[in-house]
């Protein structure tokens, strides 16, 4: 009898069952994207549209989060306005004194702790150290709307950060927050309740 968890050969790539790299590498791309590119972005253009207050960016998957007023939207879409295929993306940033906040949804079977293990191991490997790097153990937080995950937080020469895991309902969620070393606390509160506020969309507020 195959012991619990135990994946077959044939479903390995590195030690990683395949069924699960494409979700964590998608999270993985938002969390490069975020991490890199967000930053500079906002620093070479006017930040973008203005949060509007109780405002929910909704997420493919049936998950939204309301993000903190005095932040712009970089990229998402607000709830009750789809595309015009009726469905929501699958990443929504906000940024606020270049402190970005990003959150990407993707299919996922596992735990929020498999989740965030396998995307720290992609950025390890594709990293090679110079990106930012994972510093302390795992710790677990929880939204207002009940959903468990895990945390950990990152560090780089020049940036801080955290990467939250959560699987709601089999959509697994990244959420990515990458900000100046020098930036200070001033929109830790703000990071904290957007991450709480992430839940099903008929949960959101």
């Amino acid at each position: 009898m195959a012991p619990e968890g135990w994946v077959p050969v044939e479903r390995r790539w590195l030690g990683l069952d395949r069924g699960t790299l494409r979700p964590a590498a998608v999270v993985l791309a938002v969390a490069v994207l975020m991490i890199f590119v967000v930053p500079a972005v906002d620093r070479a253009v006017p930040a973008g549209r203005p949060v509007v207050p109780g405002e929910v960016l909704a997420l493919d998957g049936g998950v939204g989060f309301a993000p903190a007023t005095g932040w712009d939207v970089v990229d998402g879409v607000r709830l009750g306005d789809p595309t015009r295929s009726g469905d929501y993306p699958s990443t929504a940033s906000v940024v606020a004194d270049a402190v970005s906040f990003g959150v990407t949804t993707a299919k996922f079977a596992g735990s929020p702790q498999q989740l965030l293990t396998q995307v720290e191991g992609l950025q390890e490997r594709t990293g090679a150290g110079r990106g930012p790097q994972v510093v302390g153990d795992p710790r677990p937080v929880r939204t207002a709307a009940g959903q468990d995950g895990v945390m950990t937080e990152t560090r780089s020469a020049t940036t801080t950060g955290l990467i939250a895991a959560f699987v709601i309902d089999g959509t697994g969620v990244e959420v990515v927050v990458s900000g100046p070393r020098d930036a200070g606390t001033g929109r830790a509160a703000d990071v904290t309740t957007m991450v709480e506020s992430i839940a099903p969309l008929g949960e959101s507020r």
